[in-house]
């Protein structure tokens, strides 16, 4: 039906909606592919989990030897700033700590980081970039045993996250393994291994001292075994370390489930990613896409009203006279809609004469011009309906296959007519043939031109005495709309949804107004005959037999 506001077509965005719709399947089975992959990757992926300690940071007052009470209980304890936390975070992160600990746990001989060498990308560059580079030696095994034990640092150090937990003076340890177990004894480590390193940095300090105490080495050496011994193990103790300007308060636990993947953040990515690339595919296939999607496109784009859309058949199949026997149906209510469209005001002051014409064959011309034919004769109007399709006369082979003149045969005559050969169908409605002894096998001339001075003649005549509709061939088959278009009152554009292009509606609308023809406007039809039914058409009409009522094209 012909639409304004409610057509979703009228603007881009509403054209992108529309094509999204019509590619509604499509997009909601690559949505499902993308979680159907989403979910593989979480089955093949290696799961990893995540184990965290706290480190409390507590700066401890440190007074010379032989200081009495009174001063010690005076004495205010040191104050951290914020510059001197993010510190101790990266002081925890440093090489010398975390190399301790990979180190300390032999982790150069973990499989788990060593050294997993180029993918597939990467060694087809290094192929193709090994053609154009000199050759080198080859290094030693000492320098590939350095080299591999670097890259398994490396992959250790990457697991490591530290970070400052709000503006507290705590301090949050993280480290990501491929084992729970494995997990939290590194972890542990990582915590122990900087405490050890504040033990240290304090008996050096005591050991420059003049003052220093040999009850403090006892006391410091105890302490460094400890750390050492949380280090090795990965196992936090009750141990006090009075030397330290840091404690741990939460030694790490075993994770009870993977990190990673997660699975609900990887399935709502990969439906987000299915949803967004699916709606930019079809964005920019219709961006490509110049076939005729709405009567609001062809308006927006050519210029030119859509007259009427005519809805898609679905009960049953069409005939010449489905406007008047199904009254109640879409169809019939779509052909009153063009029928009061084409006779607008200005229009129907005189006689008219129409021609339908489509872009290419199979639009529909047939059906909707003998079904308009019948429309206006049932109501009072004398109406000739003319097949002026030579090279497919179907009306003709209809409603008149024995007629003994056709238009051929006038085209043929010596003489200029005055009048076309008509046949009566009803009182009010006559049929011109296109062709004469259509049911003996006769067959136009390709040659024929319907802009012939005997054609014109009757054609003039007959146009003065009744409306006139012609169904007529398609443009890319014969120039005879052009020939003729311009005695009519106007010509009717009848393009296919979804299957007519702009482009040949664009050059369609050039030639007729090249000619002089009126194009009054488009009718945009939805057919719904099956390929099968076209078949059984065609192999009727090959027999020269009367065919069952038309398709819907």
């Amino acid at each position: 039906m012909r639409q304004e506001a409610d057509d979703p077509g009228g603007t881009l965005i509403g054209d992108l909606i529309a094509a999204v719709r019509r590619r509604a399947i499509w997009l909601g089975l690559w949505i499902l592919f993308c979680l159907i992959a989403g979910l593989g990757y979480v089955a093949v992926a290696q799961p990893e989990y995540v184990a965290s300690a706290q480190i409390a940071l507590e700066p401890r007052v440190r007074l010379p030897p032989g200081t009495d009470a009174a001063a010690a209980a005076s004495a205010a304890a040191p104050v951290l700033d914020s510059a001197q936390t993010e510190s101790q975070l990266q002081v925890i992160r440093s090489a010398r700590n975390l190399r301790y600990v990979f180190d300390t746990l032999k982790l150069d001989s973990d499989s788990a980081y060593a050294d997993k060498g180029p993918g597939l990308v990467g060694r087809t560059l290094g192929k193709i970039l090994g053609l154009f580079s000199p050759p080198s030696s080859r290094p030693s095994d000492d320098e590939l045993a350095s080299r591999a034990r670097e890259i398994a640092f490396q992959n250790f150090s990457d697991r490591v996250q530290v970070r400052r937990l709000g503006q507290s003076y705590v301090l949050e340890v993280s480290f990501r393994g491929l084992t729970p177990a494995n997990t939290t004894r590194i972890t542990n480590s990582i915590a122990a291994a900087y405490i050890r390193d504040q033990v240290f940095v304090h008996a050096a300090s005591d050991q420059r001292g003049i003052e220093f105490l040999q009850g403090r080495i006892s006391l410091i050496q105890a302490e460094k075994k400890a750390a050492e011994e949380a280090v090795a193990t990965g196992v936090i103790t009750d141990f006090q370390f009075p030397d330290s300007d840091a404690r741990i308060v939460g030694s790490a636990l075993p994770p009870l489930a993977a990190a990673f993947p997660q699975t609900k953040l990887i399935l709502l990515f990969s439906g987000i990613l299915g949803l967004v690339t699916g709606i930019a595919s079809i964005a920019v296939l219709h961006n490509f896409d110049r076939k005729v999607r709405s009567p609001a496109q062809i308006r927006r784009l050519l210029g030119v009203d859509c007259l009427v859309s005519v809805p898609r058949w679905k009960a049953g199949r069409l005939t010449d006279t489905t406007a008047l026997t199904q009254p109640e149906t879409e169809f019939a209510l779509a052909m009153r809609l063009l029928r009061t469209v084409i006779f607008a005001a200005g229009i129907k002051s005189q006689q008219v004469s129409i021609g339908f014409v489509g872009c290419q064959e199979g639009d529909g011309c047939t059906i909707l011009s003998a079904n308009l034919a019948h429309l206006l004769a049932a109501f009072g109007s004398r109406v000739a309906l003319i097949d002026a399709n030579l090279g497919r006369p179907d009306l003709t082979r209809r409603l008149a296959p024995r007629a003994g003149t056709g238009l051929d045969t006038i085209m043929q005559s010596p003489s200029p007519a005055t009048d076309l050969p008509e046949v009566a169908i009803t009182p009010s409605l006559s049929f011109v043939p296109a062709v004469a002894g259509l049911a003996t096998g006769h067959k136009a001339d390709p040659n024929a031109f319907l802009g012939s001075p005997a054609i014109r003649t009757g054609l003039s005549h007959l146009v003065r005495q009744r409306d006139v509709i012609l169904d007529m061939a398609s443009l890319e088959s014969s120039p005879d709309a052009q020939a003729i278009g311009h005695m009519l009152t106007g010509v009717v554009l009848v393009a296919t949804l979804n299957r007519t292009k702009l482009d040949q509606l664009s050059e369609a609308i050039r030639a007729l107004r090249s000619a002089n023809t009126r194009v009054l406007g488009i009718v945009l039809n939805d057919p719904a005959r099956s390929r099968k039914d076209s078949r059984l058409v065609n192999a009727t009409a090959s027999r020269g037999m009367p065919t069952s009522p038309e398709p819907a094209n």
